[in-house]
């Protein structure tokens, strides 16, 4: 999937692509069960005027909020990059990829191979080793 900053799009146009809804368990009512998912995706961002790419957190509960997690900004030049970050929502949630238009025609932003697996992402495999509790 990719934005394309060719005309008619201008700078700083957003493009989203929104999961479906994972589910999760319900809270334990004898303490808190903060499960772990890993997500994985591979990105390329190549050209002189490429924008960003932000990646948020969507939980689902009756006051939905939004949280950014992963967020990468700039030419990156011809080469794909994976991205593993763990996230720890206590709802069900979706993940929203949010890519902005740089000032230019010269820079799209592709993404591929999204995956989201139960249990932490293992140590050797961090390419961008943050961690994102909500």
């Amino acid at each position: 999937m990719y934005i394309e900053a060719s005309s008619p799009r201008k700078e700083g146009d957003r493009a989203r692509l929104i999961s479906p809804v994972f589910s999760i368990p319900p809270k334990n009512p004898y303490g808190t069960t903060n499960t772990a998912y890993c997500f994985s995706f591979y990105y390329n961002m190549y050209g002189q005027h490429i924008g960003t790419l932000n990646v948020y957190l969507r939980l689902k509960s009756p006051t939905s909020s939004e949280s950014p997690f992963w967020s990468t900004t700039g030419n990156k030049g011809q080469h794909w990059f994976q991205a593993r970050v763990n996230i720890h929502p206590n709802s069900s949630f979706q993940i929203v990829f949010e890519g902005i238009r740089g000032r230019g025609i010269e820079g799209d932003i592709a993404i591929d191979d999204i995956s989201i697996v139960e249990g932490e992402c293992t140590k050797s495999d961090y390419v961008n080793n943050r961690t994102w509790a909500c």
